[in-house]
């Protein structure tokens, strides 16, 4: 769609300043890498995780992303797409990806800021809880996929089983 922007002012404040002030606030282990980039050290059910959020001026777009640390060997490559796509279709906020430079797994959510410039303190408490959520909840199916071997199904069905009641 073509943009009629050349007709308003445009305004480069970068957000990640504003996402600094917020986590800041909560006395969380963070680090400005440099000034398009905030990492947050998160520790969570199965992992410790580096919540990235990196700004993309040019495209007026935040990127968070979160590496699981996870190693994948080539040979599951195939059974790791596979689980994948069977998870993201189970996920409403960001995905699951494969990083084949690093060869590991990765979360992402992409935010675009064009309108609007800065994220308010809800919607950056909602980004790294549902980040750390889904994390946490998937981690388990893709280390049950390498280290039992198991199929991408029995994969993600054991990593959601869920008990009932009290023993």
């Amino acid at each position: 769609m073509k943009s009629y922007s050349e007709n308003t002012l445009n305004v480069f404040i970068n957000p990640i300043d504003g996402i600094e002030e917020i986590i800041s606030a909560y006395d969380l282990d963070f680090l400005r890498n440099n000034k398009n980039q905030l990492s947050i050290n998160f520790e969570g059910l199965w992992s410790n995780y580096e919540i990235k959020f990196n700004w993309s001026q040019p495209n007026g777009l935040i990127q968070i992303n979160n590496n699981l640390s996870i190693k994948i060997p080539t040979n599951f490559l195939d059974k790791i797409y596979h689980v994948i796509c069977l998870i993201n279709e189970r996920i409403s906020l960001g995905y699951f990806g494969y990083c084949s430079d690093e060869s590991c797994l990765f979360f992402r959510h992409n935010v675009s800021m064009k309108g609007i410039n800065y994220l308010s303190t809800e919607q950056i408490e909602d980004f790294i809880d549902i980040i750390v959520q889904e994390c946490d909840k998937f981690y388990p199916a893709f280390q049950t996929l390498i280290f039992r071997n198991y199929g991408a199904k029995k994969a993600i069905e054991s990593a959601l089983f869920e008990t009932i009641g009290e023993a």
